[in-house]
């Protein structure tokens, strides 16, 4: 077993799948049990924290690009938040087990989730709103009509920041902590397996997707 470090290199070799690394993998299974499942929906979110986590580093380089430092924040933020709430293709993370006994962190994700959802998203947070202006000049005559766009330029507060680093780092370490306490168990329920029922495991399979998909939700069972 080896540490998961992001994305490994697959390769297709007379059809069939080959993952970089196993040499002398004759082929590669799909585990299907309710265990794999939340291994399989775990390493979603891990991979999407560990982005969240590299980008907020790349975050913190970008003093003098403002355009990108929102953006990235943008990015981050969803990408953070995809972890939880309703989700019909994996299951997602509970700030309450997440955050258990942590109530300041609690309030903290609580805040960027409102933040996320009414101004970085949606746009509707009373923080931030746009004011129809109209200069007048000294008679009184209309010189001009403006739009004046208020909202907090969260990307240069610090403190705000680091909050959010904070959020995204105590996540992953849980994540990797269940990890951690699921794979002996998933270990043991395969090895447990007799020859026949690992030789009846169907081939692991990729078939890429068509436009269309980008409209489908996938099923929680596929692995």
């Amino acid at each position: 077993m080896r540490t998961y470090t992001g994305p490994t290199d697959i390769s297709l070799i007379d059809g069939r799948m080959h993952v970089e690394g196993y040499p002398d993998a004759e082929r590669v299974g799909a585990l299907e049990t309710p265990m794999a499942r939340r291994l399989a929906d775990l390493r979603l979110h891990e991979s999407a924290l560990m982005f969240s986590e590299q980008a907020m580093q790349e975050f913190g380089l970008m003093a003098e690009r403002p355009l990108a430092r929102e953006a990235i924040l943008v990015g981050v933020v969803a990408k953070y938040f995809s972890c939880f709430g309703d989700n019909k293709a994996a299951a997602s993370l509970s700030a309450d087990r997440v955050f258990k006994n942590m109530p300041d962190a609690k309030r903290c994700f609580e805040y960027w989730k409102a933040l996320r959802d009414k101004h970085l998203i949606h746009n509707e947070s009373a923080i931030s709103h746009m004011v129809t202006g109209v200069v007048f000049g000294p008679r009184a005559e209309v010189q001009d009509i403006l739009s004046l766009q208020m909202l907090p330029a969260l990307d240069l507060d610090h403190e705000h920041c680091q909050l959010l680093y904070n959020l995204i780092d105590h996540t992953l370490k849980f994540v990797r902590d269940e990890i951690a306490n699921l794979l002996p168990r998933i270990f043991k329920e395969t090895n447990d397996m007799t020859i026949a029922e690992r030789l009846i495991l169907k081939d692991v399979v990729y078939t890429v997707p068509g436009s269309d998909a980008a409209f489908a939700t996938r099923s929680p069972n596929r692995s």
